[in-house]
């Protein structure tokens, strides 16, 4: 079973506000939003903010905000967080959020952070604050993304109202933290992206029925029957075989660690087994299930390779297939190596010297 990536989550959520202020004159349009040191109210359990990132495509200043002039015309004028988003929002999050760097690190992306305003018909001025976030793993190759948030406030207000942009900015990053938070919460033990280490588990794989694959076993050797291919044909070699080696591969979540179970096959189907029908003797068949055993010996190390090998939840899959290849061409470089050295079985010194070293790697195996 594979493990598969989690679509990304959107949320959307509008408020609508009529509010009173203070009277707002040009001269009362701040250029610098500066977010006031009140607490989040949220207490992550599994995680910190790690990093702020302006993900932003356009960085202008995020608002453009409406006023009256002593001439009584709206003048629109530009305002930003202090700092800039990042940065304002990074200060405001490392004095109001509690951080604990033991938990899995998160990245804050500002995708959208905006505030329009516009003149209704009846002289009155309609705003919009809009924030979308995204959460992410920082990973060497980037950030991997876990869920994105988009929340809005809009408002109605009076053209000499002052528009509460402090604190819609506060409730709208809040918002998004709240949604994070309780995701979080919920997926910190299933997820497989948020999974904190990987341990491994090996069997061979076997079949109850036999059918035309034999799959490896000390207590089944090779015996001629199994020898039914009628399609390979050699005048030069008695027999051939065409042993090979793959796995199944199962993964589950359990408790935020990933259990990988690998069931190794080294296998030999009968279909790819030829032999002559006059001369099958012992000497014969030896040297072929010593073909078979280089398969074993071969599905062994690759065990070892991955039982020894540091693998992290995010790269565990890629390493997988990466061994595998590695050992398939370790196989027949092994068996190139013996039928080489034997002459196909033909010298009858380097046969009995690789019989013995088969043996003494078969021996080391569990």
């Amino acid at each position: 079973m594979k493990l598969r990536e989690l679509h990304t989550h959107i949320i959307y959520k509008f408020i609508v506000a009529f509010f009173a202020g203070t009277v707002l004159h040009t001269a009362d349009v701040s250029a610098q939003i500066v977010l006031e040191n009140i607490p989040v109210g949220v207490r992550p359990a599994e995680y910190h903010i790690a990093v702020v990132q302006d993900k932003r495509t356009n960085k202008e200043p995020i608002a453009r905000l409406l006023a009256s002039s002593q001439a009584n015309k709206m003048i629109s004028k530009q305002a930003d967080l202090q700092g800039g988003p990042a940065t304002a929002i990074s200060r405001y999050l490392d004095r109001n959020l509690a951080k604990n760097k033991s938990l899995t690190a998160v990245v804050l992306g500002i995708e959208e952070l905006n505030i329009r305003e516009t003149v209704l018909a009846n002289g009155n001025v309609s705003g919009k604050v809009t924030l979308k976030a995204s959460f992410g793993l920082p990973k060497n190759y980037g950030v991997a993304p876990l869920v994105t948030t988009q929340y809005a406030v809009n408002y109605v207000r009076s053209p000499n109202i002052t528009p509460q942009i402090e604190g819609y900015l506060r409730s709208l990053l809040k918002s998004s933290l709240v949604y994070f938070n309780t995701w979080m919460n919920s997926n910190a033990d299933t997820d497989p992206r948020l999974a904190r280490s990987v341990k491994f588990t090996f069997s061979d794989y076997t079949e109850k029925t036999e059918g035309d694959t034999i799959y490896y076993s000390s207590k089944r050797k090779l015996r001629w029957d199994d020898f039914q291919s009628r399609n390979i044909s050699s005048n030069k070699y008695q027999a051939l075989v065409m042993p090979g080696i793959g796995y199944n591969q199962d993964a589950k979540i359990i408790n935020g660690v990933v259990h990988v179970h690998i069931a190794v096959k080294a296998y030999l189907p009968k279909s790819a087994a030829w032999s002559r029908t006059t001369g099958r003797d012992a000497y014969t068949l030896n040297h072929e299930q010593r073909h078979f055993d280089i398969v074993k010996i071969i599905s062994e190390q690759f065990k070892e390779k991955v039982k020894n090998a540091d693998l992290q939840p995010d790269t565990y899959d890629a390493f997988l297939n990466m061994q595998y290849l590695d050992s398939f061409r370790d196989m027949h470089a092994m068996q190139k190596a013996y039928d080489k050295e034997t002459s196909h079985g033909l010298n009858r010194i380097a046969q009995a010297s690789w019989d013995e070293k088969i043996d003494k790697l078969l021996g080391s195996t569990p």
